[in-house]
């Protein structure tokens, strides 16, 4: 009874590990994605941005700066003047304002969450090795591939979901992170949605899926390759 326990207990440990750190993974590729100022610069040339705010592309450039410079907290507002349509005025209006605290407030989450998950994968990781000691690895290993196998299951049919109706899938997305409709923004009036229009949130989505699956894809190939050479030590009485 006291082996089967164990063995639980190290299993249900395994998969905790491994999806915290999916988990971490994955807040960490968006931390790149949406901090990555040279996607901002091709996607602004690619979509025509400067011709949409009446900005060009440097003044863009710099405004986007000041944006993720308040998400990451290194600027106290939005506050933010440059030349809109060849005059010299506040970028962005009070909702918009109002709507980049929730984003910001969102990112923070994120930001603490993935601290806090470190600090859990590496609790868990000591008891697991005190639990199994060199075959923790194994056991890791076997976990993370069970629980990418059924990520990938529900990945493919949220890919499937994008792909049919982007649109859909991005506004429930909003309505389970947001308690209110701050985000829905006028393209004929707001900057904002002006700058980062659905398009743009598309390609930044498709990104971040593609990073994340690649970076996934490696640990599974390395998951493999652990189990593959354990069994062969276990093979040769090693």
């Amino acid at each position: 009874m006291g082996n089967i326990t164990a063995r639980w207990s190290t299993r249900i440990i395994g998969i905790l590990i491994a999806i915290l750190i999916i988990l971490v993974t994955f807040l960490t590729v968006i931390d790149w994605a949406a901090f990555d100022l040279n996607f901002y610069r091709r996607e602004y040339e690619k979509l025509n941005i400067p011709e949409s705010t009446g900005m060009n592309q440097d003044d863009l450039l710099k405004v986007t700066q000041e944006l993720l410079d308040y998400i990451r907290g290194k600027r106290e507002d939005l506050m933010v003047v440059a030349p809109v349509h060849g005059q010299e005025r506040q970028v962005f209006n009070q909702r918009e304002i109002d709507h980049m605290v929730d984003v910001k407030d969102l990112f923070s989450l994120g930001f603490r969450l993935r601290w806090i998950s470190l600090g859990i994968i590496i609790i868990l990781i000591g008891l697991l090795i005190g639990f199994r000691g060199k075959r923790s690895i194994r056991d890791l290993a076997t976990s993370y591939l069970l629980v990418l196998s059924i990520l990938i299951i529900l990945g493919l049919i949220l890919m499937g979901f994008i792909l049919v109706d982007f649109t859909k899938v991005w506004d429930q997305f909003h309505y389970i992170f947001f308690t209110n409709d701050l985000w829905i923004l006028d393209p004929r009036t707001d900057i904002l949605i002006q700058m980062v229009p659905e398009q743009f949130f598309f390609d930044m989505v498709v990104r971040i899926l593609g990073t994340f699956g690649g970076i996934l894809l490696a640990l599974a190939v390395g998951a493999i390759y652990v189990l593959s050479k354990t069994r062969y030590a276990r093979g040769t009485g090693v």
